[in-house]
């Protein structure tokens, strides 16, 4: 075996046909398993993102979004380059008997109204604008910066199980791994604000770094939560215990399984919005104050590589959050079966419920960025310091007490090629006690600060019809 995981491992076995497979078919099953996912997945899906916001975007405004730019010009272009040895008469007639087959004729004005042709003219003037650095930036590093961005966006890809047979690398601190290499998105901003040799670049780098590394603590917290809940900081295995044989599985997803888990979901969410500085965490590069921010004096192909850097983050909050606490590329229903199919159909199927979680987990922040305001600077710390790390610790010690009162671990199930792993011992019974009481104590603080504070302010009645 190789030592390059399960998948590289299964995949050069396939390809060379015996238990030792030769450096070729190794190399082979790595381009497949690590390098393919990237490339036929995450980066088209992270481009594709800014087109989905402008269509979420023009919906929530009641207008249509891109639906003119059509893809007419970069198909020409296509055809000019592939029949290059032709004559530009012979191209032409080439293209124009393309452009009239039934297929592409009635598939064109779709994708147009889809937006495509927009996503390709972007694409087009990105590439064709001028890579202009500045008199006094700092060459190196602000060339730099926007591929350390891009890296630690696609980095900790490489632990997050897609599917039960395909995992690029399955390690048994995969947790911390992401945690640590995600990091390096910090470097490359506080990087990206000092090479360009702006002030308000500066000022922006300086606020990022300071709301990445502040929000790097309630996600730390509720990562750590998921982990001393699952005695494990293997994703995939955090992914196989989370699994409950029968017809409704998602009855063991984290989510589920305990209010303090519930909350440790929904400060990830927010704290992940603020990583991936989307709205109403985007201080760090507001128009209305500091031009940009740290990415002001970029053009071009690395202005547009900072832009696939946060779409692809965002893609990967949405991936950890479904990995976490939505029981990863599980099926809510009937998973028993899924997993017993052949690896390539249960593969197929699992990449496709995958998605739809972490598809979903994106519309929800495109949401978000075109239905709250922006928060002040001073909100967004306090924010974080001041409410998200004590529901963290809240949550941390109210998992901690439930472990402790159950009393020790059962025998878990095995999940496909994956062993059984022990989890917490508490029974229906259990469970049941462990949502009731601190939703009772939810229902009571509530009602001590509505006598306190009053019912509903005068205001949010008359606006919400609660007057009438």
């Amino acid at each position: 075996m190789t030592g390059l995981g399960y998948a590289v491992d299964a995949v050069a076995v396939w390809l060379s046909g015996s238990p030792a497979p030769g450096w070729i078919a190794v190399t082979v099953a790595v381009l497949l398993v690590w390098v393919a996912p990237l490339l036929a997945i995450i980066f088209p899906v992270a481009a594709l993102g800014q087109i989905v916001e402008r269509k979420v975007a023009a919906a929530i405004q009641r207008r249509h979004g891109p639906n003119s730019a059509s893809l007419e010009g970069p198909l020409r272009f296509g055809f000019r380059v592939l029949l290059c040895f032709l004559p530009r008469a012979t191209q032409d007639r080439a293209f124009q008997r393309f452009l009239k087959l039934p297929v592409v004729r009635s598939l064109l004005p779709i994708l147009q109204k889809l937006g495509i042709g927009q996503l390709a003219a972007d694409g087009i003037k990105m590439l064709g604008k001028e890579d202009i650095v500045p008199r006094g930036a700092d060459g190196a590093v602000f060339r730099l910066a926007p591929y350390l961005a891009l890296t630690g966006a696609f980095l900790p890809f490489c632990v997050v199980p897609f599917a039960h047979h395909l995992v690029m690398l399955e390690v048994s601190v995969g947790a911390l791994y992401v945690i640590a290499v995600s990091g390096v998105t910090v470097l490359a901003l506080l990087m990206a604000g000092w090479g360009s040799g702006n002030k308000f670049s500066m000022l922006g780098g300086m606020r990022a770094v300071a709301q990445l590394v502040s929000y790097e603590i309630p996600v730390g917290l509720a990562v750590a939560g998921v982990v001393l809940w699952s005695g494990t900081m293997d994703l995939h295995a955090i992914v196989a215990q989370q699994y409950r044989p029968g017809v409704f599985t998602f009855v063991g997803w984290n989510l589920v399984q305990s209010p303090f888990l519930a909350m440790l979901a929904g400060v990830f969410f927010l704290a992940g919005l603020a990583e991936c500085q989307r709205t109403p965490f985007d201080m760090a590069e507001a128009e209305s104050e500091l031009v940009s921010g740290f990415n002001t004096e970029y053009s071009g192909l690395r202005w547009g590589m900072f832009a696939l850097a946060e779409y692809t983050e965002m893609l990967l909050i949405g991936a950890l959050f479904a990995t976490l606490f939505l029981g990863g590329y599980q099926s809510p229903i009937g998973e028993q079966w899924i997993v017993g199919l052949h690896p390539l159909l249960a593969t197929l199927l699992h990449l496709g419920i995958f998605a739809v979680k972490f598809l979903a987990s994106l519309f929800l922040m495109v949401w978000i960025r075109w239905t709250l305001p922006r928060y002040r600077v001073d909100q967004v710390m306090r924010l974080c310091w001041l409410t998200l790390v004590p529901i963290c610790l809240v949550a941390v010690f109210g998992l901690a007490v439930q472990l402790v009162l159950a009393g020790g671990t059962e025998a878990g199930t095995a999940y496909g090629r994956l062993a059984a792993l022990p989890r917490p011992a508490l029974g229906v019974l259990g469970h049941l006690l462990g949502w009731a009481v601190p939703v009772l104590l939810l229902g009571v603080l509530v009602r001590i600060a509505r006598r306190r504070h009053g019912g509903m302010h005068p205001a949010l009645r008359q606006l919400t019809g609660g007057g009438s």
